[in-house]
């Protein structure tokens, strides 16, 4: 019986249907020994370049170490001799220290100054009451002194006049006496230089302006020189409204490099000092004479 025509159409679609699959499981075992050797690649660079991470990571870590090594050294260098850099470079110079907000102390400063020969008149915080209008008008009521409209910059004036000339008047008494202010040592003796300590913990621009404008302007009325600190990790700086007021300023009077800027400042080197963005040198260069500083610069 002769085979129809059926019968080999489906014969050769049945061999080029085994034909395909045989060529379709030998790709895909071929495919899998490949993919199985790129992952072996793979795995191998991964584990190289783990290693050289592995080993940069190392080395990192013992750059760090000496560098930490050299940090304590010079810690060490600078804590040992920073009196003798200041020692006796502000000999009889009467200074007075005005903490415009309490948020922050500055006992620290009042030691390096004394260090250099300086003496402390006294020091001064103002405490957040000095602007609040309603109390400050009671105190004033009670002298009988009359009433302005700029209470809390006039008050902060006569304070400062005050610290200045050295004559502790009956307003200054009076706030004292209800707090606005602290006052450790006595106002009893003009002072050469004025030191405002600032920063905040919040920014109070209205405060700024009442308070430590009037301080600066004061003392410059007065012809007194006046510089402004603050610490390193002030939570608002007050170093970028200093410079606008144009007095010297340093940032960092917490370390025993930001004092030992502090005296040389005093000194006569004038500029901005210190570690933040508002700083324009480090440190005063102490090997250039005071006198020739600012032509220096």
């Amino acid at each position: 019986m002769i085979p129809n025509m059926k019968f080999y159409v489906i014969s050769i679609v049945a061999i080029f249907a085994a034909l395909g699959i045989g060529i379709y499981i030998g790709f895909t075992l071929d495919a899998q020994s490949f993919i199985v050797e790129q992952k072996e690649d793979i795995a191998a660079k991964i584990e190289e370049r783990f290693d050289f991470l592995s080993n940069e990571n190392q080395q990192l870590k013992s750059s760090i170490k000496e560098l930490e090594g050299e940090k304590e050294i010079y810690k060490y260098f600078i804590d040992s001799t920073y009196e003798e850099i200041v020692r006796s470079k502000l000999k009889d110079v009467n200074v007075a220290i005005i903490e415009t907000k309490s948020d922050y102390m500055y006992s620290g400063v009042g030691q390096i100054l004394e260090t250099a020969g300086a003496n402390v008149v006294n020091v001064t915080t103002i405490g957040d009451k000095i602007i609040n209008e309603e109390l400050l008008k009671e105190a004033y009521s009670e002298l009988g002194i009359s009433i302005s409209d700029n209470l809390v910059s006039n008050s902060i004036m006569e304070l400062s006049k005050s610290i200045i000339n050295g004559e502790k008047t009956d307003l200054v008494t009076k706030l004292i006496d209800k707090d606005f202010i602290d006052v450790v040592g006595l106002v009893n003796e003009p002072v050469d230089y004025i030191i405002l300590a600032g920063g905040s913990i919040k920014e109070e621009k209205n405060r700024l302006i009442m308070v430590d404008k009037v301080i600066i302007e004061t003392a410059k009325t007065f012809n007194k020189s006046i510089i402004g600190i603050e610490k390193e990790n002030t939570n608002y700086s007050y170093i970028e409204d200093y410079k606008k007021y144009r007095i010297s300023t340093i940032d960092n009077v917490n370390t025993n490099i930001g004092k030992v800027s502090l005296v040389l400042a005093m000194e006569g080197r004038p500029g901005h000092y210190g570690v933040k963005p508002t700083a324009e040198e480090l440190t005063p260069r102490s090997s250039l004479p005071a006198l020739e500083y600012s032509k220096e610069r």
